[in-house]
């Protein structure tokens, strides 16, 4: 009898040890993938593939619980900043100086280049769906109809220049927009531009919609604003820090994540939205987090700068 309780104690305690606990703690592990360029941004395909992509032009497809580097179709190799899935394909911009590039994964996995223009790079790309697509970047902001892509904004010197899109429609989006040391949100809607100062216009970094009355935009400062169907309101309820937020995502109403991280220090933050609210949370140290993407408790990814690269499973 004692022998039998001795090896049940120790299985019990080389499951928890192992990740593998009884009561099933979730934890990050570091993912090595082969680059040192900055991860800036992961998304999966709802069947259990997924991509992300790196300002070296790098893309890499998950497949069968290992990531693994894709053909880039683009000969100049451009760096690669945000993507978006809209219908059964993979929206990918990105480029340099005056180049501007949008790619399209389709269901074979297979990339091919769908727009390319000499406006300014890309960094922001969202939509509706494959016949309704917002990309923005630096001086340029373009919509696709299905059928072409149609130039909305083109930015003078001291205008606002666009970087991250918020997709709710065709005729209505909002924009992350640097101006001067700080940042706005342009927004248009059914043909008309508004521009708004969220707080005391300190840098924004990312924005997000769930859905037509669900969104959020994170940045300097720790702030976190969330989308009440009609405006953006601050978050009082985030701790006040002086570290940048970098991305936010969530995957229903209840839950989601946002990341970032500060300076040469490489401090890291993670919050997880739970029971209402952003709640601190541990497990990562020394990386700066540019981009998150959760499925659910059990599988979450999330990397930066370096090539960092985490999975929390």
């Amino acid at each position: 009898m004692k022998m039998l309780k001795y090896l049940l104690s120790m299985s019990v305690i080389l499951l928890f040890v192992s990740g593998c606990s009884i009561f099933h703690s979730p934890s990050w592990e570091e993912v090595e993938i082969g680059t040192t360029h900055t991860i800036e941004k992961i998304l999966f395909t709802g069947n259990g593939n997924g991509y992300l992509i790196t300002d070296g032009g790098e893309i890499f497809a998950y497949e069968s619980g290992e990531w693994n580097k894709i053909a880039n179709p683009d000969t100049l190799n451009l760096p690669l900043y945000d993507m978006d899935l809209l219908g059964n394909a993979v929206y990918i911009c990105g480029g340099k100086d005056r180049n501007s590039i949008v790619m399209k994964i389709d269901t074979s996995g297979s990339a091919t280049i769908v727009m390319r223009d000499t406006l300014g790079k890309l960094t922001g790309i969202d939509g509706v769906d494959a016949n309704s697509i917002w990309a923005c970047g630096e001086n340029v902001i373009y919509y696709f109809n299905g059928s072409y892509w149609a130039t909305k904004y083109l930015a003078n010197s001291w205008d606002p220049h666009p970087f991250k899109v918020g997709a709710l429609s065709g005729e209505t989006a909002y924009f992350i927009a640097v101006k001067d040391s700080g940042s706005v949100l342009m927004k248009y809607s059914n043909g008309s531009w508004s521009t708004i100062t969220l707080g005391s216009g300190e840098k924004l970094n990312d924005i997000f919609f769930l859905n037509r009355s669900t969104g959020y935009i994170v940045g300097n400062k720790n702030k976190i604003y969330y989308y009440d169907g009609g405006a953006f309101v601050e978050d009082q309820s985030m701790e006040d820090l002086d570290i940048p937020l970098y991305a936010v995502y969530k995957n229903d109403v209840n839950t989601g994540y946002v990341v970032g991280g500060l300076g040469s220090g490489l401090i890291s933050t993670i919050y997880h939205f739970d029971q209402g609210k952003w709640e601190k949370e541990e497990g990562i140290k020394n990386a700066i987090l540019r981009t998150v993407f959760y499925s659910n408790e059990n599988d979450v990814w999330t990397g930066g700068d370096l090539g960092k690269l985490f999975h929390k499973h």
